[in-house]
């Protein structure tokens, strides 16, 4: 048996796990051992300026790769800042590994930045744990697998530098015997239902991402021959030129129009996180496919199968569908939803134009990154999507201060592929720091801020319920300026200024650029009404 410091041992196991870079803001303990053993191992040290912004890209490097993305922080505070970051990843099913530093069991000192990490954690989290030098590098390995582990997850750990630092022995790496999901459900059942419909609708949801499962829901679409609905997470994973493709499913008034029509809706892939909550009005009897088994979904299933789905969808697509869906039909409704959620008639620059705009100027393949806000309906609505991760957005926390980080990890996973990030004046104010980082990095990511100088989707709930404009209008900022300042090339394009020029030469430029962009928020309203009711 060779011998090795605890980190560097679990720095062999990210290693293995096909972990290139983890993410933080390091304290003086035992994340100092983690960043110096995995450099050994050839694993980057990416540092960003908040705990927040940090998990988050660990999490976005997560779902994008398969294999758990790590953040590192140091004790007290910065495990109190990344919580934010470690729910996105729980409740966007996002592998993460969180390591926190820990005071020494023996430490006698008062209790300065000391409290329960691992209770704090407890509720945003599968597991959590303090390793010890005698069994950690097997706790820890059993601890990383179940991160990847359907559902996947954050996963955290505290660790003291005593600990990390200490020689441990490596056993020989055993090959586990690999394990095999079960199918849980009436595959027959299924078939025969599916078989007796004539107007199916078929929804895909996050967990199709991976390439493998994504094939096999385009095949089911295919037998199904009706139209096809995704997630906004699952944005891209059905072609969005294809001909059964209508628009995004969400749970809102705005997707019911179209489900209304079904006599069969089936759900491959989809996780309750996805939608929004409400009752569910359909008649029509569910089919569930999912990975994971008992989710809490708002209806009783006519049949619910879980496994893996590429296996259980392969069956069910040989199933002979009469379809009495007519393309003309499917065409309609398409065109029904985007003009219905469409915001391009306000009296000054609308959302749709910039979308449009940002969608023509960006090289092709650009993958663009989307913060939460009211700008996000027009930009979820107008951008196009081809394949799984076209699009990186938080969809089951809706956090704001996500699309310049999640940009970013873009950019490291892909250097040779353009990210964009839209955002609200809200948002950017989250993560401005992070305009450093990318800078030092010389990201090549273009962040283009709808200005409005208003949290405008939280304006539209308080102008719906009748309350006095307080708290959510504010003083407008020049982010282009802020933005040279932490050494980005930026454009300000003001209420009148011609908007094209400033794209195409932010997207020419090498390097992070920003455009700030004068936008119009009248129609937002209008627009959360045709979406939700």
């Amino acid at each position: 048996m060779n011998e090795e410091t605890l980190a560097g041992a679990i720095a062999l196991t990210l290693t293995d796990l096909g972990v290139k870079r983890m993410f933080g803001v390091p304290g003086g303990g035992s994340s100092l051992d983690l960043i110096d053993a995995s450099a050994k191992h050839g694993i980057d040290f990416v540092l960003s300026r908040t705990e927040n912004a940090a998990a988050i890209m660990a999490a976005v490097t997560g779902e994008m790769t398969g294999a758990p993305g790590v953040v590192l922080t140091g004790i007290g505070p910065g495990a109190a800042s990344v919580t934010n970051g470690v729910a996105y990843a729980s409740l966007e099913r996002a592998p993460l590994i969180v390591f926190t530093d820990a005071h020494e069991e023996t430490a006698i000192a008062p209790p300065h930045q000391i409290f329960d990490q691992r209770s704090m954690f407890e509720p945003i989290t599968k597991a959590r744990c303090r390793l010890n030098a005698e069994d950690g590098a097997t706790v820890f390995a059993e601890l990383a697998d179940m991160a990847i582990a359907e559902p996947p997850g954050p996963v955290h750990i505290d660790l003291s530098a005593k600990v990390a630092g200490t020689t441990v022995k490596l056993k020989s790496a055993e090959t586990p015997e690999p394990f095999k999901q079960q199918i849980i459900g009436d595959l027959s059942a299924a078939t025969r239902v599916i078989e007796a419909t004539e107007k199916p609708v078929l929804i895909v949801g996050h967990q199709c991402r991976p390439q493998k499962r994504a094939e096999a829901a385009i095949r089911l679409a295919r037998a199904l021959n009706g139209p096809v609905m995704t997630t906004y997470k699952a944005k891209g994973v059905f072609p969005e030129t294809d001909a059964l493709f209508v628009g995004a499913f969400t749970n809102a008034q705005l997707d019911h129009s179209v489900l209304a029509e079904s006599d069969l809706i089936v759900l491959c892939g989809v996780d309750p996180v996805e939608m929004i909550p409400g009752n569910w009005t359909h008649d029509a009897p569910v089919v569930v496919l999912s990975e994971t088994a008992g989710l809490a979904l708002p209806f009783v299933a006519a049949e619910a199968i879980s496994g893996p789905l590429a296996d259980i969808a392969a069956p069910l697509s040989e199933t002979k569908v009469k379809s009495a869906w007519k393309p003309e039909k499917i065409a309609a409704h398409r065109d029904r939803l985007r003009q219905t959620i469409a915001n391009n008639s306000t009296p000054g620059r609308s959302p749709d134009e910039v979308i449009d705009a940002v969608a023509a100027a960006a090289p092709a393949g650009t993958r663009l990154a989307v913060d939460a806000g009211a700008h996000m309906f027009s930009t979820m609505a107008r951008w196009p999507a081809a394949a799984p991760h076209d699009v990186l957005k938080s969809n089951g926390l809706s956090t704001m201060g996500f699309a310049l980080p999640a940009a970013l990890a873009s950019w490291l996973e892909e250097p040779d592929r353009p990210a964009v990030a839209v955002t609200g004046d809200g948002g950017m104010m989250m993560c401005l720091g992070e305009l450093s980082t990318a800078s030092r990095l010389s990201a090549n990511v273009t962040i283009v801020v709808f200005n409005d100088a208003a949290l405008s989707l939280i304006d539209i709930k308080q102008q719906r319920q009748q309350r006095p404009p307080l708290g959510v209008r504010y003083p407008k900022s020049n982010f282009a300026d802020a933005a040279r300042a932490l050494g980005c090339d930026a454009w300000t394009v003001g209420a009148q200024d011609p908007l094209e020029f400033a794209l195409s030469e932010a997207f020419e430029t090498d390097g992070p650029t920003l455009v700030d962009v004068t936008v119009d928020p009248s129609g937002y309203r209008d627009q959360l009404t045709a979406l939700r009711g």
